[in-house]
This record gives structure tokens, sequence and C-alpha cells, in this order.
């Protein structure tokens, strides 16, 4: 069930934070150089937040072991004050990041967990973070972790122990599933380690038992664990949250999140140029061509494609029950139909397990080849494949195996034309 604190890139420089004054265009052409002294702070890491930034939504920690003890050591390391929000028996936990984004017309940040010297992530967990008066950043983390099995428990786990507020997003299930579902949550209470005082149980359903539960999850450890009414938006829902958060700092602190949902996220800035553009004459010769009777092709975007049409024609084949075309870099499904599983998951662990091919190939001496792979399990079968003519770009095809053929369903994707 479970963050190191950098400079934002668009932020000023260190030596303007105390100046009274905006830097000046002569200071912003000529700027001093400076000497850092400390070496987190020149690599970004001057904020207490686990990750250093890589881009406005993007955020990666880099590790030697497992995912989850080295995000535990990088909490501690750093003591973020942070809010977790875990799923149970819902979905509700990454929907309501959505909403705190979509709100401020911003992204859902990413914290991609990586194995030092290899570049697919082993952990990829979702977050947003708002702006406080102190002007600090107060991360909001879903515990839905992509991740294997093992690692999302263990992930959450600490995410939630060490926050300094635990919320509990609870879906509509009867006594004896709700009693199941939270049996891992009071087994880690009572083993520990578990710095966490502070839990938001919220409702989405009837939550009628829900008390009873509490009192449960409390006797295993000293928490307090505190009980919304049912939660019907996701407005509802933030403001319990802001106010629970809000009660723990105290009246008038500067750490008080906005209790609205539209006011939670920043909007994105974009600096105002320094300069007015001038347009440039167009010039009326044509370029030259080598080879005039071969114009050389551009390369297709993946963000100008249409892929829809595609996706929709490849889980027609027999047997298919869900497909994606995603971007193998940036892990963003491009398009998506059938289901489940979800279009994210079949991109991130798509991209996951063509890295593992493509290590395994270069470990056993067949040097770089065309990444295509199958993986047959009782029930299904997965098939992975570039997309051709679109450098990057990738297929992830499940199909049921009582009904699907990987064989024939291969033959049918080759006479599948992707758009141009």
């Amino acid at each position: 069930m479970t963050f190191n604190r950098h400079d934002d890139p668009t932020s000023v420089p260190r030596g303007w934070a105390s100046s009274p004054r905006p830097p000046s265009i002569d200071d912003l052409l000529a700027p001093k150089t400076q000497v850092v002294g400390d070496r987190e702070d020149y690599l970004g890491q001057g904020r207490h937040d686990v990750g250093r930034r890589i881009a406005d939504d993007q955020v990666e920690l880099f590790v030697a072991g497992d995912p989850a003890a080295a995000l535990q050591v990088e909490i501690e390391r750093h003591s973020p004050a942070y809010v977790a929000m875990h799923d149970i028996g819902t979905s509700a936990s990454l929907r309501l990041l959505g909403s705190l984004a979509s709100a401020a017309e911003s992204h859902v940040q990413r914290l991609s967990i990586r194995r030092q010297g290899q570049g697919v992530p082993l952990a990829v967990l979702q977050f947003v973070e708002i702006p406080v008066a102190d002007g600090e950043q107060v991360r909001v983390y879903s515990t839905d972790a992509n991740a294997d099995g093992l690692s999302r428990v263990h992930i959450a786990r600490v995410l939630l122990a060490h926050s300094q507020l635990g919320v509990l997003l609870v879906g509509e299930l009867p006594p004896h599933a709700m009693t199941t579902a939270l049996m891992p949550l009071a087994d880690s209470l009572q083993n520990g380690p578990w710095p966490n005082r502070e839990m938001l149980m919220i409702p989405l359903g009837s939550g009628t038992a829900l008390a009873t539960q509490a009192a449960r999850l409390q006797g295993a450890r000293a928490v307090q664990i505190h009980v919304t009414p049912r939660a019907n938006k996701p407005r509802h829902a933030w403001g319990y949250i802001a106010g629970a958060w809000n009660r723990l700092q105290g009246p008038g602190s500067e750490q008080a999140l906005p209790v609205e949902l539209n006011r939670a996220v920043a909007k994105p800035t974009t600096p105002p140029p320094l300069a007015e553009t001038q347009p440039m004459q167009l010039r009326n010769d044509p370029l030259p061509i080598a080879n005039p009777a071969m114009p050389p092709r551009a390369l297709p975007l993946p963000g100008a494609t249409r892929w829809q049409g595609y996706v929709d024609r490849c889980v027609a084949i027999k047997g298919a029950v869900s497909c994606c075309v995603f971007d193998v870099h940036s892990l963003a499904p491009l398009a998506a139909a059938g289901g489940p599983p979800t279009a994210d998951r079949l991109a991130q662990r798509g991209a996951m397990l063509l890295g593992h091919f493509a290590d395994t190939a270069r470990s056993l001496g067949l040097g770089a080849t065309r990444i295509d792979g199958t993986i047959s399990t009782q029930a299904h079968h997965l098939l992975l494949r570039p997309v051709p003519g679109h450098p990057g770009i990738a297929l992830h095809l499940v199909l049921l195996a009582a009904t699907g053929n990987p064989t024939l369903a291969r033959m049918h994707l080759e006479r599948i034309d992707p758009p141009a």
C-alpha cells in the first residue's frame, strides 16, 4: 500500500529568490558565473521530495535494489510531507488525481523508479503537486503503482506508512469482502514500521460498516482513523482530504491546502517573450532534392498520426480482447480498444517487456534485432511487436487462449496496414 526536492527548471536562479525586483534583460542575456557549493543544489535536489525532475511532469529515481526498499530509504532521508491515497475495492485514486490536474488544465505527474544503468522503469507512481503559501509543494500520491504484483503491495505500504495523511478510498463492498480487503493493511499496521498517525476513510459507496472497520484498524496501532460522510463526486472527496490536512497543520498554517478542487493544482505558466518576433521572408525557389524521382520521406510523428482505426482493426482479430498502440519512449498510449487491461497498463508493461527482450538478445550475443515477442499463459496470449514504418511505436495485443491463435493473429497483423 505506499518520495528529494529539486528546483523547477522553469524557476528563477537561486540568487534572485531574495531579490525584491525581477531579473533584467541584461541579467538574462549576460548571466554571471556562480560557484555552487552544494552538489544537491546543483543537481536540482534542494527540495525535500523524492526523485530528480527531468521534465515538467516527469521525476526519476534511480535505485540499485528493490524499488519499495529504495523508496523507503529516500522518504526517510528527505522526510517529505505528502498525502497518500489508497484504493479499497475501487480505482478512484487515479481518477481523483486526474480531476485535480484537469481542473487546472495540467497533467498528472509521474515518478519513475528505474534500476541504475537500465531505461525500463521498475515502477511508475502518479501524483500531483499542490502549491502552498510558504512556497513549498505538497505532493498527493496514488498508491496504485504500475509495477509487478509484489512490488505494488510493498510500494503502497511504504507510501501509506510514511505519509503525513493516509487516505483510504473505499468502494461499495459487502462486510466480509471489506474485512478481507483491509486485512493486508491491518497486518502492516500491526507489524510496522508505521510512522503515520493520521488516516482518513472516505466511503464512495454506502459505508455502513466503516466505523467498525476503522475501530479494528485503530486497535492494531495507535493511529487516528476518521470516517467521513459519503463522497459522491471528486470535489467532495478532495474537500474531505484538504480539510483533514489543514486540521493537522493547525489554524493559519502556511502549509494549508485549498479545499476547492478547481483551485488546488496551479495552472501551467508560459514565460512571456523577451522580444517581439518578426516574420522572415519566405523563399520562392524550391529546395534541391538529391533524387527527384524518390523524394525523401519524413519520419511520422506519433502525436500527428491517427491510430484508432488501426487499433480497431487489430482488436477485431479472432480471440482478441484488448489492444493498445503506444510510444515506447514516453510510455504514452496512442490508441486502445477493448479491455481490460487498461491502455496505460498495456503501454507501460509492454514497453517494459520489450526492454527485457532487447536486453536478453544483447546478452546472448544476438545483436540488435527486431523485437517481436509472444508470451503465453493458461488463459491468454500477449503479442508485442513494433509497428512497421513507425520507429518507436509498438503494438500490444491480448488474445484469449481458448479462442485465439498467436500464429494466425500475427499473420493477420501483417495484413493490416498501419496509418501512413
